[in-house]
Order: structure tokens, then sequence, then C-alpha cells
């Protein structure tokens, strides 16, 4: 490892493990380790990988305090609030990303809201953020069964959008804590929602 400080892990789809750590992010194929780092690939935004995920297309995502890059297997192409080759991101704080496979957007969660990125161009629509969502922002994402987004944020517990409501659940709907760390969907759309406090 280039550092022992690993804050993220990941799986492509040809079984390749990335590793996201505070001084760049490496993959590692079952026998060598490459490293990517800003040395190598200046376009990167910063060495500090705060977030890494894989998506089914095989491109390779990194998210750090200044913003999301992409690799393609050759080139990292970054996106920041001031990116033109996209919808530009909400803020470059990034703090998950995730990939909806019913329609291949990435979802891109930040300090202070949401950036969905369709990279085909075709569906792009504006961040979201406050009042829609918690203004602590967005570390997690996931996708049910019919389509509909849910948003777990830091200190506002968990939000619901079906493509046109915005619905909020918190300990006053019965959460353990408003400390959203985790959500996951399983196959039978239960929502598995991680806190501070213990799992809803």
């Amino acid at each position: 490892l280039i550092s022992d400080f690993v804050e993220c892990i990941a799986v492509d789809v040809n079984d390749n493990i990335w590793f996201g750590t505070s001084v760049g992010a490496q993959m590692f194929d079952g026998t060598s380790w490459t490293s990517y780092n800003t040395s190598s690939f200046p376009t990167i935004p910063s060495d500090n990988i705060k977030v890494i995920n894989t998506m089914s297309n095989g491109d390779v995502w990194i998210g750090t305090d200044f913003g999301a890059s992409r690799f393609d297997g050759v080139n990292w192409i970054t996106y920041t609030t001031s990116t033109m080759q996209s919808v530009p991101l909400i803020s470059n704080q990034i703090r998950s990303i995730d990939e909806d496979l019913n329609t291949g957007i990435v979802w891109i969660g930040t300090n202070i809201g949401i950036t969905p990125l369709d990279l085909g161009g075709v569906t792009n629509s504006l961040s979201i953020g406050s009042p829609e969502l918690h203004w602590s922002g967005v570390n997690a994402t996931a996708f049910d069964s019919n389509g509909d987004k849910w948003f777990a944020s830091p200190l506002g517990g968990v939000t619901h959008f079906d493509g046109t409501t915005f619905t909020n659940y918190n300990t006053s709907n019965g959460l353990l804590s408003q400390n959203v760390t985790a959500l996951l969907i399983d196959n039978q759309d239960n929502k598995w929602i991680g806190t501070d406090l213990g799992m809803s």
C-alpha cells in the first residue's frame, strides 16, 4: 500500500480491488499494484481520497474534498462546481458516489446536497439541496425497485424521493438517530439504515 490510511475500498467488474488512501488511489489485480495520484495524473483533484466506487460499465469514481474524478481505464476526468463537461456539482466536498443501475445515472453526494450526472447527457437534471434535502448533505444514496431514490444525511435522517415528492424520515418517525452513516436497500425493498446509535 502507498499509505496505511485507507478510507474506502471497492471492487470493479473485473474483480480488481480499489483502495482510496490519504495519498492517492491504488488498484490491486491479484498480482500487482497500480497507483494513481496527482503526480502521475494531474487531473485528479486531490490525493486524499474520501470515496471510491465502481460502476457497471467498468468506470471507477473517486471523491475528494476538491471534486470527483472518473477513470475510464485510460484517463481521469474531473467534475467540480465549475466543470463544463456536464452539470456542475453542487459542491466539491464529495461524500458519496452511487450508480442507479436502472438508468446509469451517477449520483454525487456532497456536504450540502446531491448532483445527478447522466454521462449520456440525456436526462441530466439540476442539483438538489436544501430545503428538499437536509442542509448537512448526502453521505449515501440507494435505489429501490420502483426507481425511487433514498438519501442518507449526516444530521437529518433519510429522505425519500419518488420523482415528485420529498419525504423525510427522522427520529420522529422511528429512526434511532438522525446521524445516518450507511444506507442499504435489500432485494425485498427493506431499507437498512445505519446510525451512530444503531441500526433501523
